[in-house]
C-alpha cells in the first residue's frame, strides 16, 4: 500500500500539471483573440472617415447652395421684401481649447455687397454663439458692380462636445454666421468661388495650412446650412419665430491625437492590472513560495487599497481634462480596475480564511491566475463593442 502512494501522487502531480497547462494555453488563446478583437474595433473607429453632424446640410457648389436656399427662404409676401442673400466667406488663421467647450478663433471674415440691393441694408455679422468676440474692418473695395468688405475678427465660441467615446471622439467646431439685418430676410451664402476647392473638404477650403491645433487632427473643413427655429421673435413685429430658418455654418472636423492620450491615461490602470496580476501569481496555499517572495496574504489587502487609490486620483484627473457629464469609455478601463481589485482583494482573503478549500489545495491558485486575463479582456472587448459600434 505504502508502495502505491507516490504512484499516486505522482499520476496526480501529472494530472494537475497537465490541467494547469491546457488552463494557461485557453487563457493565452482568449487573451489574444480579445487584444486583436480590441485593436480592430479601435483602428476601425479612429480611421473611419469624418461625418458632419445630423442636422447639417454640406454644401461645397453653387447649385447644391441655391437648391436648399430655395427649399428654405420664406416665399415673397405681396409687397413684401424677398429674401436677399449676401455671399460670406470665412478664413481661420489660429483655433486654440481654452477648456473643454471653448475654442478660440481669429481669422477674417469677408462680404460682398452687390449694388442693386435693397436701400437700407446694413452691412456686418453677428457670430451668436461667441461669448466673446472682437472685430475690425480692415478692407473695403469695389470690385465691378459690388463692394468687397473685409473684417478681422477673434472669437471664443461655446461648443457643445460630445467626449463619450473619448479618447476615439470626433469633434466638429462650427462657426454659426447671421447677418445684422436678420430681421429683413437677409441671409448669408458662402462664397464659395473664393475657395480653391471648395468641393473638397479634406483640402481644408478657408483654414491656414500652417494652422496648429494642439491634440487633435484637423480632418476637414466645409460650409453647411441648419433649419433652426427659436422659441422667441426677438422682440421683432411681424418675426415668425416657430418658422424655420437657414442658417449659415462654417465647420471644422478634428479627431484626438490617440499615441499621447494613451500614453498619458492608460499607463496608470494597465501598471495596476499587471502589479494584480504578479500578486495573483504569486499568493497561494504554498508557504514557501510565499516566503520566497515575502508576501502575505493578508498583506496584498493593503496594497490593494493603495492601487485603488492611485486609480482614483488618475480618473479624478481625466475627469478635470474632459469635464464631460456622463462616463466617457476610457473610463471603462478605471472602473474595470476597481472590481479587479476588489476580486484579488477577496481572492486573498479566501486563501487565508479557507486554505484547504479543494480549490485551493488542489489546484493551487490557478483558476484565478487562468482567468484574469481574459475576463479582463472579454469584459473590454464587450464595453468598446457597444460604445464604439
Amino acid at each position: 500500500m505504502d508502495d502505491q502512494t507516490p504512484t499516486v501522487d505522482k499520476e496526480r502531480s501529472e494530472r494537475i500539471s497537465r490541467l494547469r497547462r491546457r488552463f494557461w494555453f485557453v487563457s493565452a488563446l482568449v487573451s489574444l483573440a480579445c487584444v486583436i478583437v480590441l485593436v480592430g474595433a479601435w483602428v476601425r473607429a479612429y480611421t473611419a472617415p469624418p461625418a458632419p453632424e445630423p442636422a447639417d446640410t454640406v454644401v461645397t457648389t453653387p447649385d447644391g447652395v441655391e437648391r436648399y436656399l430655395a427649399a428654405y427662404f420664406p416665399a415673397r409676401q405681396n409687397g413684401g421684401e424677398g429674401p436677399v442673400f449676401i455671399p460670406t466667406g470665412v478664413y481661420i488663421e489660429s483655433m486654440e481649447f481654452k477648456g473643454s467647450y471653448n475654442v478660440q478663433v481669429s481669422g477674417y471674415i469677408w462680404q460682398r455687397y452687390a449694388n442693386d440691393l435693397p436701400q437700407g441694408i446694413q452691412e456686418g455679422f453677428v457670430i451668436p454663439e461667441a461669448n466673446y468676440l472682437r472685430f475690425e474692418e480692415v478692407d473695403r473695395a469695389r470690385q465691378g458692380n459690388e463692394e468687397l468688405i473685409t473684417w478681422s475678427f477673434k472669437a471664443t465660441l461655446r461648443e457643445q462636445f460630445d467626449y463619450e467615446r473619448y479618447p476615439l471622439d470626433r469633434q466638429q467646431i462650427s462657426l454659426l454666421l447671421w447677418h445684422k439685418d436678420f430681421n429683413r430676410n437677409v441671409y448669408l451664402a458662402p462664397d464659395l468661388a473664393a475657395y480653391t476647392s471648395p468641393g473638397d473638404p479634406a483640402t481644408l477650403p478657408g483654414l491656414d495650412k500652417d494652422i496648429v491645433l494642439e491634440n487633435w487632427d484637423i480632418q476637414q473643413s466645409f460650409f453647411s446650412y441648419r433649419a433652426n427655429a427659436y422659441n422667441t421673435n426677438f422682440g421683432i413685429k411681424g418675426y415668425e419665430e416657430d418658422q424655420k430658418q437657414p442658417e449659415l455654418y462654417y465647420n471644422v472636423s478634428i479627431k484626438r491625437h490617440l499615441l499621447s492620450t494613451l500614453i498619458s491615461r492608460t499607463i496608470t490602470p494597465l501598471v495596476i492590472l499587471i502589479q494584480l496580476f504578479v500578486l495573483v501569481a504569486v499568493i497561494g496555499p504554498d508557504s514557501e513560495r510565499l516566503e520566497k517572495f515575502g508576501v502575505r496574504p493578508g498583506g496584498v489587502i493593503f496594497t490593494c487599497a493603495a492601487f485603488f487609490f492611485a486609480v482614483l486620483l488618475a480618473q479624478n484627473s481625466l475627469r478635470g481634462e474632459v469635464q464631460a457629464g456622463g462616463l466617457v469609455y476610457l473610463e471603462s478601463l478605471y472602473i474595470l480596475t476597481y472590481f479587479v481589485i476588489l476580486a484579488v482583494a477577496i481572492n486573498s482573503v479566501l486563501l487565508v480564511a479557507q486554505p484547504n478549500l479543494k480549490l485551493f489545495r488542489d489546484y493551487d491558485n490557478l483558476w484565478a491566475e487562468a482567468l484574469y486575463w481574459p475576463a479582463i479582456l472579454l469584459t473590454l472587448v464587450v464595453i468598446t463593442l457597444v460604445e464604439l459600434f
